[in-house]
Formats: structure tokens, C-alpha cells, sequence
């Protein structure tokens, strides 16, 4: 469920250019005075200003609803995303939430189901961030609780959760009747893997939706799994970065590379070269340092795609053993197919 605000600058001189002012540790607090015994914490919120002040009227603010305080009739918005300059919706979208919040002396609206925004699904409109208008991105099938079993490698480290969004086909899949869904998307994630960043986006807001879901929005920081020493040398580009970047974008959380490696491990190459899992395992963990602050209570650790979890585990090791205390939530926008995987797979299998 989807929420529009509207507040009138004319009120209290509540606009745009005071939103740092309002914004206290990323939460914003509104008066709701209708209809607060059917809001529910989780859902997403919009805020809409427009007003005698100096602005373009529009959405300013997005967030999820944090808390609610009943007695006082004030909602929390856990801002995710906003700005002071200009509104952060697209032109068409912002004439549309304008036609909603269009009826005099009220302040909330429910987003209409109705509303379909047919954007052309291609690597610009990404880096417009445009999908949430977008019918492609929409339509993306998402992993569902239950369908998953938790990676092997991960068996014995310490983590407080494991979010995947969407199946990937390996190049030899154990089931070969995949919707042609995923198989879809699996061609956009390896566009992204080779260095289309325009797809960062895109799937940075699926696992924001999937962190949403699942209760999982704060963190003191979103921490990449590092990029190899070779690959930064020729160039290659730091998805997981761009990809934490833009997830950190969208919960407004810090984004910072604390992990690095001190030589470069290829866990392809090894297995080629006849070495067990376990001795890249022993290798990278070997070569993986860690500089982190002293102050982490909780950090969201971001990986593009997982199988067994073997890099994931040795990162999860050495957070470990420098700060034992230190609460982690690891996150990857992809989960290959395989056996050991699968619990159900309703969610890729054609019918």
C-alpha cells in the first residue's frame, strides 16, 4: 500500500528548503489526523508539497512508515529519498500525484491501483530511475520466503540475515523448463555483471523492496564486497560499489568499503587449477582485510549474487573476529539455481 501526503507551505512555512531541518535521523515526523487506524507500519509514504512559497510543486520526499503514534496522530517516515531543489518524481508522475492530492482541506490519498506508467524498459530509463514507473520492473519475479535454503559455506558464520531478490540461471542449470522471466532477467544481470551500470539501479530498489519486507532498513552501513586488485588495475568496473552505492542511496544509509583485498583471488581460476573450495576459501580469507570503526552496531553487507557463499563466509569471518558484536545483514540482488538452493521452485519453474 502507497500513501500521498500533502502538506501546504502555507500552513506553518513547511516546504521544500527546510526538509534537513525537519529530517531528524532520517525519520520525519507527520501530523495525520485522519485516518491513522488504517496505516500500517511498512508502507510506503510520499510527501507532496506545493504552496505560496518558492517551488515547483511536486513529491519531495519518499520513505516507508516507520512508527506511528496513535495518541499524538503522528506517522514516522523513515526517509529514504529526498531532495530540497526540485521534486524527485518524473514530470508525468508529478501531474498525476497533483490530479490526486488535487481536492481541498486533505492531506492523505491512497496511490491509485489503477495507475499504469508504461515506461520503455532500456539501460536510459534506469539511470533515470524511472522503474517504479515501469511496467518491465514492476513484473520482475521476486524470491518469496520459503523457497530458499540458507548457502552451504555460510553454515558455520555468523549473520543475522541473507536477503536474495530475484533467481539467476547458471550456465549449467539443473532444471531446464525456467520461466522465460528469469531467464530474462538473468540477461539483464549479466549485462550488469559486464559492466552495464544503468542496471544498478533497478536492482538496488528490488532488494531495498525485499529489505522492506522483511524489516530490515537500518543500518549504520552499507559495506561492498571488495573488488579484486587485478580487476582494478585493468579498469573493471565495482558493481558490487555502484550497486551498494545505490542501495545506500535509497535507505540513506552510509556507504563505505571497509573490506579490501591485499592480492587478487579468483575462486574460477583456482577451481580450474584444480583447487578445492576450501583452499580458495583459505586463500581469499588469507588476503582480505578489514578496516572498520569502532562505532558499527549493524552493517548491511552487499554482494551481487551468491551460490555456496564462499566469499560472503570469509567476509562475515573477518568481520567477526575484528568486531564479534558487530550485527550483519547480508544482501544480494541475485541466487543462482542450484540444488542445494532450492526449497520450492515455484517461484522459476514453468508449470
Amino acid at each position: 500500500m502507497k500513501f500521498l501526503y500533502k502538506i501546504h507551505s502555507g500552513f506553518d512555512g513547511f516546504r521544500p528548503a527546510v526538509l534537513p531541518e525537519r529530517i531528524k535521523d532520517r525519520r520525519l515526523r507527520l501530523g495525520w489526523r485522519h485516518y491513522i487506524d488504517v496505516v500500517e507500519k511498512g508502507w510506503e509514504c510520499w510527501v507532496y508539497f506545493h504552496g505560496p512559497h518558492s517551488f515547483e510543486n511536486g513529491v519531495y520526499v519518499k520513505g516507508v512508515i516507520d512508527d506511528i503514534e496513535h495518541v499524538n496522530r503522528v506517522v514516522i517516515i523513515r526517509v529514504r529519498e529526498h531532495r530540497t531543489d526540485q521534486p524527485i518524481t518524473s514530470k508525468p508522475t508529478s501531474v498525476r500525484v497533483a490530479d490526486i492530492v488535487r481536492p481541498r482541506y486533505r492531506q492523505v490519498f491512497i496511490w491509485p491501483d489503477e495507475w499504469t506508467t508504461v515506461t520503455q524498459c532500456e539501460p536510459n530509463a534506469c539511470t533515470k530511475r524511472l522503474c517504479e514507473e515501469c511496467d518491465t520492473w514492476k513484473q520482475l519475479p521476486f524470491i518469496e520466503e520459503g523457497q530458499l535454503a540458507n548457502p552451504s559455506r555460510l553454515r558455520w558464520s555468523n549473520y543475522k540475515d541473507l536477503v536474495s531478490t530475484h533467481w539467476i540461471v547458471p550456465s549449467r542449470c539443473y532444471e531446464p523448463h525456467v520461466k522465460d522471466e528469469i531467464r530474462e532477467l538473468t540477461r539483464r544481470f549479466t549485462s550488469f555483471k559486464c559492466g552495464e551500470m544503468a542496471y544498478a539501479y533497478p536492482f538496488a530498489l528490488s532488494l531495498f523492496k525485499q529489505l522492506q519486507s522483511r524489516k530490515q532498513l537500518d543500518f549504520d552501513y552499507v559495506v561492498p564486497i571488495p573488488l579484486s586488485p587485478d580487476k582494478i588495475e585493468i579498469g573493471e568496473e565495482h558493481r558490487t560499489l555502484v550497486l551498494a552505492q545505490e542501495l545506500g542511496r535509497l535507505l540513506d544509509v552510509r556507504v563505505q568499503e571497509m573490506l579490501m583485498l591485499s592480492s587478487s583471488v579468483s575462486k574460477r581460476r583456482m577451481q580450474a587449477a584444480g583447487f578445492t573450495v576450501p583452499q580458495f576459501e583459505y586463500e581469499y580469507g588469507k588476503s582480505l582485510e578489514l578496516d572498520i570503526p569502532d562505532n558499527v552496531n549493524r552493517i548491511l553487507l552487499v554482494d551481487d549474487v551468491i551460490t555456496r557463499g564462499s566469499t560472503v563466509a570469509q567476509a562475515l569471518d573477518a568481520i567477526a573476529k575484528k568486531q564479534p558484536d558487530v550485527e550483519v545483514v547480508v544482501a544480494t540482488v541475485g541466487r543462482m539455481i542450484v540444488k542445494e538452493a532450492v526449497l520450492d521452485d515455484q517461484g522459476f519453474k514453468k508449470q
